[in-house]
């Protein structure tokens, strides 16, 4: 993608987090503006790769924003005043916000490795590991060979063998699980164990399915947040025991 393309898109995202944050601090203000910017979006977690006052409780600049924000929200606390909302974050952490998202993007890959599509992290506490997804392949969709993405799976199995590890069990947090393909990577113990998250959407468990296979932004599901304030789908959580994972993926 260009530049211009890719700035369209961290534009673009920035949009849609900050009117998921208005309707749902509308609906939820209870909530505060710390936990709404800080849970409900990616902008502290992004924003934090580049200079700026620190996001903290403790620091009295970050205490006088959040009052600022929380201002503008009760000024433009109305359905029809999205747009003003965003405006006025936007010109409070826009600039902060497409310097920063660059560099978080390169910050999921460095010093990371994926098998394909997929990486894994091993958690000796528990003896399970975690998996997290990639596109890879852009601008092609990760699921138009499946048996690639098999293969993925399958490479973790025999690194994880190489390594004298085998877990108890796998787990796989995301909005991606309510894509078939996906499901039909995983045995069916995976599947009866599914479980829609709480919508606490701060990582791209809830927010990559904004993400086309080209890296831009999906503009029919960003209307559709922007609009109504609402995901297409919901994060859905799922695990199982990892000798049903690996005969699975092993065939």
């Amino acid at each position: 993608m260009s530049e211009n393309q890719k700035n369209a898109f961290y534009a673009g995202m920035f949009d849609v987090q900050m009117s998921y944050l208005h309707h749902r601090m509308r609906r939820e203000p209870w909530w505060g503006m710390e936990y709404g910017l800080s849970n409900f979006t990616m902008l502290k977690v992004i924003t934090k790769y580049v200079d700026g006052e620190r996001m903290d409780l403790d620091e009295m600049p970050w205490r006088q924003t959040l009052a600022n924000c929380w201002q503008a929200l009760m000024q433009f606390n109305a359905a029809g005043d999205r747009e003003k909302f965003v405006a006025f974050l936007r010109e409070r952490f826009g600039a902060r916000w497409m310097s920063a998202y660059p560099v978080f993007e390169s910050q999921q890959l460095d010093h990371k490795i994926y098998f394909g599509c997929f990486r894994y992290d091993y958690d000796a506490a528990t003896n399970g590991i975690h998996l997290h997804f990639q596109n890879r392949c852009e601008p092609a969709s990760p699921f138009e060979s499946p048996a690639d993405r098999q293969e993925d799976l399958r490479r973790i199995v025999r690194d994880l063998a190489e390594k004298n590890l085998k877990p108890v069990r796998v787990g796989f947090e995301t909005w991606m699980n309510n894509l078939p393909p996906v499901a039909a990577l995983f045995p069916e113990s995976y599947a009866k164990s599914l479980v829609k998250a709480d919508e606490f959407p701060k990582g791209y468990g809830w927010w990559g399915q904004f993400i086309t296979k080209d890296g831009a932004l999906n503009r029919r599901r960003a209307e559709l947040m922007k609009q109504e304030g609402r995901f297409e789908y919901a994060r859905l959580n799922g695990h199982c025991p990892w000798d049903d994972f690996q005969k699975k993926v092993l065939g």
